[in-house]
């Protein structure tokens, strides 16, 4: 390190012991220090590494959860710029604030199971519901509800109980 003139940030510096998903692991790993220049390198069970989540497992938990906590904060913000942006622009738009999270290093990340992964596809799902779907009709649907209709079409008159004809 003094050769090339290199530091490394102490506080910054981190290391994870990946364990194999035997039951039988090494009891003698806790005791494992490691050190940099007589200074201890603190082990941790996860970290952030350019932007995804590693844990010491591999099951990518914590990557999965922060992956959906930031695409539904972009389903929120299409949602509410939705209609002040030309139509036009939708794609560009889901590509840029939906699309770019998913994606994001996906090759290190994207083998884990089909439960998982169906989590972050319905909420893909939902982001094109609210960007290219039918507004009208998605509001609509809530209105069955007799707590969600106006008062005046709560009242069932005459043709609500009109029978038809059988004959």
């Amino acid at each position: 390190m003094i050769l090339n003139k290199l530091h490394i940030n102490q506080s910054k510096c981190y290391y994870i012991h990946f364990k194999p998903k035997t039951k039988n692991n090494s009891e003698n790993i806790r005791d494992f220090k490691l050190f940099i220049n007589s200074q201890e390198i603190k082990k941790v069970a996860e970290t952030k590494f350019l932007g995804v989540f590693i844990d010491q497992d591999l099951n990518w938990d914590k990557h999965i959860l922060e992956c959906k906590r930031k695409l539904n904060y972009a389903i929120a913000t299409l949602s509410r710029i939705k209609k002040c942006i030309p139509e036009g622009l939708h794609p560009s738009l889901y590509h840029t604030l939906f699309e770019s999270h998913l994606a994001y290093c996906i090759s290190v990340w994207g083998g884990i199971s089909d439960a998982k992964i169906s989590e972050l596809f319905i909420i893909q799902k939902k982001c094109i519901r609210v960007l290219f779907g039918d507004y009208n009709a998605y509001v609509n649907k809530f209105k069955t509800c007799c707590r969600t209709r106006p008062i005046y079409d709560q009242i069932l008159g005459e043709e609500f109980y009109r029978k038809e004809h059988t004959y």
